[in-house]
């Protein structure tokens, strides 16, 4: 987690922005927010904030590729990222990170509405 903190999102360079925040940066403000946003849409804010925490902790893996340039690659999904990260973890955390993970991705909950709007 604490290499997120010193990689930048690369989608802002793109965009023109010379400085832009650190994907750790992104990864905050998105559970602040998500957390408002669930409150003021009667959702599981604690779950939103968790869900808005790791979801681009693949990014410790495979850098910020954004979102344009994932339709020109082939790249991991973000479920096999995370079980490789999580691989010699304890159990319980394995299993805990692997769900939100998963539930993140495979849009289970309002975390699609969130996805959608946080991108």
């Amino acid at each position: 987690m604490g290499a997120l903190k010193r990689g930048k999102r690369s989608g802002w360079w793109i965009a023109g922005v010379k400085d832009p925040e650190t994907i750790a940066e992104h990864s905050w403000r998105t559970a602040v927010v998500g957390s408002v946003l669930a409150m003021m849409e009667g959702a599981d804010a604690a779950k939103v904030a968790l869900l808005c925490t790791f979801h681009d902790t693949q990014e410790t893996r495979v850098g910020d590729i954004p979102w344009i340039g994932r339709r020109y690659i082939d790249v991991a999904r973000n479920e096999d990222v995370t079980a490789d990260q999580v691989a010699d973890a304890h159990p319980a955390v394995a299993a805990g990170i692997k769900a939100i993970v998963d539930e993140y991705e495979n849009s289970d909950s309002l975390a699609e509405w969130q996805r959608t709007c946080l991108r």
